[in-house]
């Protein structure tokens, strides 16, 4: 079996404003019985207008990062970086819902995605935050600090969030963690405000795992 990560660099922090400047992917693939992370997949889009100082302070990339002869993101293109062989069964990113605002099921050819931010929440609700860096120190995982930086590029993050899913598949099956990405999330200041008894809501969704 093979899940995709996905990481996409965009030139905005609203989807529908913004564009794919940046491909990263990390393939994880089950070997007699354990999941082998492989190597760090990555693209550059040249971007259709000169990027903001605010796009350049969060991804550090400048408009002489982009030659002439790189294509934009088109539809297309990213369909190619997708399902590319070998084809995945899953995808995966650490919050899908930005995803795949750009990676739509028409590109995507339908595959299912494993959201490793919602299952985190789920899995482990004692965590302080839930983003892919917290999680990562939070988790104490043991990663190559070079590939791993710098954050907010595609690549690094993509292989954080493959080392995330991975531990979330030492608890379960992708198939499991397909139902906890679908599971409504509870919050936990949700909860408390409304008297709910969070460890009681916490055992129901571990009852996904018997």
């Amino acid at each position: 079996m093979r899940l995709r990560v996905i990481d996409l660099e965009t030139t905005g922090a609203h989807p529908a404003a913004s564009e794919v400047i940046e491909f990263g992917s990390v393939d994880l693939v089950l070997q007699d019985d354990q999941w082998r992370v492989e190597p760090i997949h990555t693209r550059l889009f040249r971007p259709r207008a000169a990027l903001s100082p605010e796009t350049q302070a969060v991804h550090h990339l400048m408009d002489e990062d982009f030659s002439p002869d790189m294509p934009h993101a088109d539809p297309e293109i990213l369909q190619a970086e997708v399902r590319r062989a070998p084809l995945p069964d899953m995808l995966a990113a650490h919050h899908i819902a930005f995803e795949r605002h750009f990676l739509t099921d028409e590109i995507t050819g339908g595959l299912p995605w494993l959201c490793t931010l919602r299952i985190g929440q789920k899995l482990w609700p004692e965590a302080p935050r839930h983003t892919n860096q917290i999680l990562r120190y939070w988790l104490a995982l043991d990663l190559d600090r070079k590939l791993a930086f710098p954050a907010h590029r595609a690549g690094p993050d993509a292989y954080v969030t493959a080392h995330i899913l991975r531990r979330q598949l030492a608890l379960s099956t992708p198939q499991d963690l397909l139902q906890l990405t679908q599971a409504r999330h509870i919050r936990r200041g949700t909860a408390l405000r409304a008297g709910r008894d969070l460890r009681r809501d916490v055992h129901r969704q571990e009852q996904l795992f018997r």
